[in-house]
């Protein structure tokens, strides 16, 4: 059984749209509404003129003025409206449309009433030829399918851990302040040792690095010499 229930969609202008097939509509049957001249989405028809129109464009008169937007008839008496299920149908099932990316590479077609789903901007839809901005904060626009690249490499708002202390923020704050402070971003020696210790470590290793200066063990006898930790034997040897 058909559901008639309209899909909240995307609006669209005729001339907009790619059409698989020679557009034939019914006598009977009109697709586009006679107030925003978009394809009707959620068509209904008033009872005063007999028009179909979108819902939402019925609403909006009714909210302003309370009159039908064609005849002007008052809302409060004579003034219905109700789905216009021919209409909805014939919109719904028999337009069949390329995508409006047709020309940029895109071969999708399908009915009108799942082009929306298909290139949609705010949830993550299938067109990759479709325009939209970056799912994280650097406002960055592309079709989606070069998108997909930059989300993954090169945008600098994406989540990104830090590969020494496992935090997670955004890549620009990782990558840059936070590599300045990391407690295990690994630092070479102040004393040029050669090797590289975590931020963290780096009091401990001095207590052990060659080339640390530390006094000599007869500085108690007066000795103020401060020989390299690696020399410190031969410095004890010395007859001076």
């Amino acid at each position: 059984m058909i559901s008639f229930v309209c899909l909240a969609m995307a609006r669209f202008l005729k001339e907009d749209l790619l059409f698989a097939e020679e557009l034939k509509v019914p006598a009977q049957i009109e697709i586009e509404c006679p107030v925003c001249l978009h394809i009707l989405t959620d068509p209904h028809q008033v009872s005063c003129c007999g028009r179909t129109l979108c819902k939402s464009c019925i609403e909006r008169a009714r909210a302003s003025n309370g009159s039908c937007p064609m005849c002007k008839e008052g809302m409060e008496e004579r003034f219905r409206y109700s789905v216009d299920k021919d209409c909805l149908h014939f919109v719904n099932f028999s337009l069949q449309v390329y995508c409006t990316n047709k020309p940029k590479g895109c071969e999708w077609k399908g009915n009108l009433r799942d082009l929306s789903t298909h290139l949609s901007k705010e949830k993550r839809g299938d067109c990759l030829f479709e325009e939209v901005k970056c799912r994280y904060e650097c406002q960055t626009k592309d079709q989606r399918r070069k998108l997909v690249i930059h989300e993954k490499d090169d945008c600098n708002e994406r989540p990104y851990k830090c590969e020494h202390c496992a935090l997670e923020d955004r890549y620009i704050l990782i990558t840059g302040d936070h590599l300045n402070t990391c407690p295990k971003y690994p630092i070479t020696c102040p004393n040029n040792c050669a090797q590289k210790v975590p931020r963290e470590s780096i009091s401990d290793h001095l207590k052990k690095c060659p080339l640390e200066p530390v006094d000599c063990v007869f500085s108690w006898a007066g000795c103020n010499d401060k020989p390299l930790r690696k020399d410190i034997d031969d410095h004890t040897a010395d007859t001076k």
